[in-house]
């Protein structure tokens, strides 16, 4: 049988399977016995248990992305984005668009400190979207803002996605994660600048006018009167019972007895001071590393332990938050453990079967320029990313052409940089992308409008791609700054 022929029944059993419901783990674990079954006999699935030990349990590069996951996880649940967008809120927010920059610039942080995109857009969308459309910005402008701004955390470090690439791969998770800085960074600005040209082309996506109302500007000035009264008389009852009972805690105003969730009056109680910790945080995950000082399982080590402690400072860590940061931590941690497993066994029989091998050779003698391969490539990524999550989809095509990419000249942190953006765009282009979905559970605002607002993103960071594309030494400046051979 040849091996085209070979990889065609592989990809159909595998998607066949996906198709039918099954998890994308399991999926490429099942065919992967499937495929050394039929082609290298029963006795070689005895390696299935070979690599589960290899690369879960002996690999101590593993329990990167897991610390990672648990450090996102207490300053998700600890409310920290909303303390960051609160304050780039009153910094940026009476600019026009204003709060749409305060939202890209909350989710460039968070990024930092999260290495997660769902995370991100979550964290961020949970008091951004609602804020944006009662000041009178349209649902889809909101939403498509904090969709295209929370893919961000797949890029800036410490992205989990780069960790994963760097484990396949076996490149450097230090260089990966610093070289994605940059590019991060670069398509901040590009969302910002599109943002500020977006409201002064189109006044009406930052004063919405619903059907059968009016304008958030447009008050009347008995409106005017009757909100300025409410106001005041909210301030005298609330400075009532300051002086009467003490100011309430944030641990009281978590709860109200109902057992749904209140917001804690404290936006106007945070400072610049109250996100200065997580901004050290930042400077010692990254600075760490950059500086040698720290391998990436010790950084992701103080990361966790500095995310501890600023929650508990802030007085913000209850025990049903500890156990389900630590529920989350286990429950990702388990699936990327097994999307490894299943990957690597998938991988230990296309390499055996010579595949990978053939499809570098046929890549470099096909006589293509490496820049019609990469757009190629480009394509099966955004579709693929469209279907699954990035970690999925690297798993899927990375190890058997990364060879290939190699073999034309790419540089191998250039090709981190690359995979993990066109996951980026796939995670908010329709009808399929992961934060879309998100979005749309964390916000009453229709599926048409949360589709409607990211189109106009998903162009913004297409730009960005083909920028890195067109110049690799932004992606690998800093690395080589640092003293890296990059290859």
């Amino acid at each position: 049988m040849s091996q085209g022929l070979m990889l065609l029944i592989i990809f159909a059993i595998m998607l066949f399977l996906m198709f039918m419901g099954s998890h994308v783990f399991s999926s490429m674990g099942f065919t992967a016995m499937i495929g050394m079954t039929l082609w290298l006999g029963i006795k070689t699935i005895s390696q299935f248990g070979n690599i589960a030990y290899t690369q879960a349990s002996f690999n101590e590069n593993q329990l990167i992305a897991p610390m990672f996951i648990m450090m996102s996880e207490f300053l998700s649940q600890g409310r920290v984005a909303e303390d960051i967008f609160a304050v780039l809120n009153r910094a940026v927010g009476k600019f026009k668009g204003g709060l749409a920059i305060a939202t890209t610039l909350a989710c460039t942080i968070f990024a930092a400190l999260c290495g997660s995109s769902p995370a991100t857009a979550a964290s961020i969308g949970r008091i951004s979207i609602a804020e944006m459309t009662r000041r009178g910005y349209a649902p889809s402008f909101a939403v498509g803002t904090v969709a295209a701004g929370g893919t961000l955390g797949i890029m800036i470090p410490p992205s989990i996605t780069l960790c994963l690439y760097g484990l396949l791969t076996e490149t450097s998770i230090v260089q990966l994660l610093m070289a994605g800085f940059i590019p991060g960074l670069m398509l901040s600005a590009f969302l910002v600048i599109s943002i500020l040209i977006r409201v002064r082309v189109n006044p009406a996506l930052t004063n919405h006018v619903p059907e059968g109302g009016k304008a958030a500007s447009e008050l009347s000035m008995a409106e005017a009167r009757e909100i300025a009264g409410t106001a005041k008389a909210l301030a005298a009852e609330e400075k009532a019972a300051k002086a009467g009972a003490g100011a309430v805690t944030e641990a009281e105003a978590e709860d109200d007895g109902s057992g749904e969730a209140v917001k804690p009056q404290v936006e106007k109680r945070v400072t610049i001071f109250t996100i200065l910790p997580a901004l050290v945080l930042i400077f010692i995950v990254l600075g760490s590393m950059n500086f040698g000082f720290a391998t990436p399982i010790e950084a992701a080590g103080y990361g966790v332990l500095g995310a501890l402690i600023i929650v508990l400072a802030q007085r913000r860590l209850t025990g049903k938050m500890f156990s389900s940061v630590f529920l989350n931590t286990a429950r990702t941690g388990t699936m990327m453990i097994f999307l490894m497993i299943c990957g690597y066994t998938m991988s230990y029989m296309i390499s055996y079967l010579g595949i990978s091998q053939t499809i570098a050779s046929a890549i470099a003698g096909s006589g293509l320029s490496k820049y019609v391969v990469l757009l190629l490539l480009t394509l099966l990524w955004f579709l693929l990313g469209c279907l699954m999550d990035p970690a999925s989809m690297l798993i899927l095509t990375i190890p058997f052409l990364h060879g290939a990419l190699k073999e034309l000249g790419f540089n191998s942190v250039h090709i981190g940089i690359l995979s993990v953006l066109a996951a980026q765009i796939a995670m908010i282009t329709p009808p399929v992308g992961m934060n879309l979905f998100i979005l749309k559970a964390n916000s009453d605002v229709s599926m048409g409008d949360v589709i409607k607002g990211s189109i106009p993103y998903v162009a913004v960071l297409f730009i960005g791609y083909f920028v890195l594309a067109a110049f690799p030494g932004i992606s690998t400046f800093l690395p080589t700054l640092m003293g890296f051979n990059v290859r």
